[in-house]
């Protein structure tokens, strides 16, 4: 019975990590799209800051305009690149491993002993038996009495 609780837990364990760690993947790849999508309207906004610093005169409104909005662009893309890049797992996640990892060594070890008692301890249980019952049946035999010493 001990076998199937701890495949059970194993299971378990497996499920919620697979689940764990697909939501993070998802999660990082959503802040990444994100992230290139600011990453390409900071492209878009060093374009229009360089056009306008070519056509207008320095030190204009448009320009100074335009340099926020890069820079805010910016700000973003760096902000949203670091979240995506986040490799840390969520302390679920690694409290499910350590689960699993657990349930497994311990349904290793104990189908192992299941294997090894079942072959070594099967015959040597039967010998060792048979020599317990003879002798406790030599004990319990009775005697027969023995001559007197004349």
């Amino acid at each position: 019975m001990k076998v199937v609780e701890l495949a059970k837990t194993a299971a378990s364990s497996e499920g919620l990590l697979l689940q764990k760690t697909a939501l993070r993947f998802a999660r990082r790849a959503a802040f990444l799209v994100v992230a290139a999508v600011f990453g390409f309207f900071a492209l878009i906004s060093v374009h229009v800051v360089l056009w306008t610093l070519c056509e207008g005169p320095w030190h204009t409104g448009k320009v100074w305009a335009s340099v926020i909005v890069l820079g805010v662009d910016v700000l973003f893309l760096v902000v949203f690149l670091l979240l995506g890049r986040g490799k840390l797992p969520d302390p679920v996640e690694v409290e499910a491993r350590i689960v699993r990892d657990r349930a497994l060594h311990d349904l290793r070890n104990a189908v192992a002993l299941t294997a090894v008692t079942s072959t070594i301890m099967g015959p040597a249980g039967r010998y060792a038996g048979r020599g317990a019952f003879a002798a406790v049946r030599s004990l319990l035999r009775r005697r027969k009495p023995s001559r007197p010493l004349r």
